[in-house]
């Protein structure tokens, strides 16, 4: 019932295979198309409800565009009804056995989002996404139990400081673009018990990389094409949950 740094998880884009950005049917397309995994991104009401929105709009049922953070739930709601409470987005990727990596836009949600992880008894399926490193850093420390990962800009001259800084400051790991998860920065993160996640992508040869290459988590909007490349019996739905020691 552990996973460690050594497995590969392909997680499910917002609005993954073509369905609307910010909805259940992500999830659920995701996981018919063998993902072990989905994204998700959340930000608050104005009266402090999560809500999954990826930039911080929603459209209401008129076409206009609202600000999340300006109008309380019960308004959006109304106006809006297929905003989804991020709980809700938790509670079905719990029933795929799904891990998730969720992007906070608004950092005073954690404590929420933590309550409703543990709720779920979710937590440890759960990382957090969208930090640079001296903010992830920062977060990291104040609170341990959250698996926070940095966003590595670019690849520093001097990998192995950059783990150890990582490793030091309770990091679960480092987020890249495709190109800059090269050997040696995935070696030192497994040798260090960090995992490695790489920014989205659509494009096989890359995902087909990132595979062989052994990225931890592997963000794309086409699972289907992860699956494809997978061995045989890897890419089928999440059968048993998993968890990191």
């Amino acid at each position: 019932m552990y996973y460690t740094n050594k497995e590969v998880f392909v997680l499910s884009a917002v609005g993954c295979m073509d369905t609307e950005p910010d909805g259940l049917e992500s999830i659920l397309a995701g996981n018919e198309e063998g993902a072990k995994g989905c994204c998700l991104s959340v930000d608050m009401t104005a009266d402090g409800i999560a809500v999954l929105s990826s930039d911080g709009y929603c459209t209401s049922n008129d076409g206009a565009r609202m600000n999340i953070s300006d109008y309380s739930y019960a308004e959006l709601h109304q106006a809006a009804p297929q905003l989804v409470p991020a709980g809700q987005a938790i509670e079905l990727a719990r029933t795929c056995q799904a891990k998730i990596a969720i992007t906070v836009h608004n950092q005073t949600l954690l404590p929420q989002l933590r309550m409703t992880l543990r709720h779920a008894e979710y937590l440890d399926e759960t990382i957090f996404v969208g930090l640079g490193l001296v903010e992830a850093a920062r977060i990291a420390v104040a609170n341990p139990d959250l698996h926070i990962m940095g966003e590595l800009p670019a690849l520093p001259d001097n990998i192995d400081a950059l783990v150890r800084a990582a490793q030091t400051t309770g990091l679960f790991g480092l987020r890249a673009a495709p190109g800059d998860l090269t050997p040696q920065l995935i070696a030192a993160c497994k040798r260090t018990g960090l995992f490695t996640m790489s920014l989205p992508t659509n494009n096989e040869r890359t995902l087909a990389a990132l595979l062989h290459s052994g990225v931890n988590f592997i963000e794309t909007a086409r699972p289907d094409i992860s699956s494809m490349l997978l061995p045989a019996g890897e890419a089928e739905p999440h059968q048993i949950p998993l968890m990191r020691y």
